[in-house]
């Protein structure tokens, strides 16, 4: 048995800067890795299998598409058992599903003896996800193109409270809004899509409104939104703050505290 980990993301910023003839957006953004983790088991077996502890249909399942795409490019057919314990929430803009994929890459490299390095984060951002050369490259790092080109390595040593609502919104809708603004004048401290998403979502922007009910406006400020969302944060919140938060959750959102990680291969 193999296992691996698979730990989550979070945007300390994200701008859209432009939008190219494909219909992929270019952007910049700092991904920041967290100390949230799925996790991934891998038994040779005689046929191949997958479970989960949620469930997943094929087209969102990203190990399977790794798995595919892998045995396309390498010209290779698995025997395993794949068992994966999901922490990181589906559809809340942390990463999981792309993080799953590239660590799926990962053990399949390693197994066959084949370089990492060797895989292009050009060909698997547009085959398998803008997230996934991430999680390959594995450190904290500023990006621009569409995700996959690294170009300053930095990582916050911060506390991050995330909280995360029930709340799902495809990502396609966000990125084809009408609200979703271009620009490349960049502002660092602020998520394109915070807007775009209360915009869209009533349900998000009730929650929000909900959620900023009797908070410091201070507090307010220091709230971001993670990838297209849904799951807002708050770095190193203090334990006010924190109490807050906790004391307004009726079962809608969860909430957790993270740190953040220099790397994770």
């Amino acid at each position: 048995m193999f296992k691996y980990k698979s730990c989550a993301k979070l945007n300390s910023y994200l701008n859209i800067t432009a939008k190219l003839k494909n219909g992929y957006h270019e952007l910049s953004t700092h991904f920041q890795l967290l100390d949230l983790f799925d996790e991934i088991k891998f038994t040779e077996n005689e046929t191949f299998s997958f479970d989960s502890n949620i469930k997943l249909s094929y087209k969102n399942n990203s190990v399977l598409n790794a798995i595919n795409w892998f045995n396309t490019k390498f010209n290779y057919n698995q025997n395993f058992r794949v068992s994966l314990k999901k922490n990181i929430p589906i559809g809340g803009g942390l990463g999981g599903g792309s993080s799953n994929c590239a660590t799926t890459l990962k053990f399949l490299c390693d197994y066959h003896s084949i370089d990492r390095g060797s895989l292009d984060f050009n060909e698997i951002c547009f085959a398998l996800g803008a997230d996934v050369p991430l999680f390959l490259y594995g450190k904290s790092t500023f990006a621009e193109g569409c995700g996959q080109i690294f170009t300053k390595d930095y990582y916050y040593n911060s506390k991050y409270l995330l909280i995360m609502p029930n709340i799902s919104i495809a990502t396609k809708q966000l990125f084809e809004s009408s609200h979703l603004q271009i620009s490349n004048k960049l502002d660092k401290s602020q998520n394109t899509f915070l807007n775009v998403i209360t915009k869209e979502s009533k349900k998000f922007s009730d929650f929000i409104s909900l959620l900023y009910l009797n908070l410091p406006k201070n507090t307010q400020n220091k709230m971001k939104l993670s990838g297209t969302g849904s799951t807002l944060f708050i770095e190193n919140p203090n334990d006010n703050e924190i109490q807050l938060i906790m004391g307004k959750n009726e079962n809608n959102f969860r909430v957790f505290q993270v740190k953040g990680l220099e790397y994770y291969h």
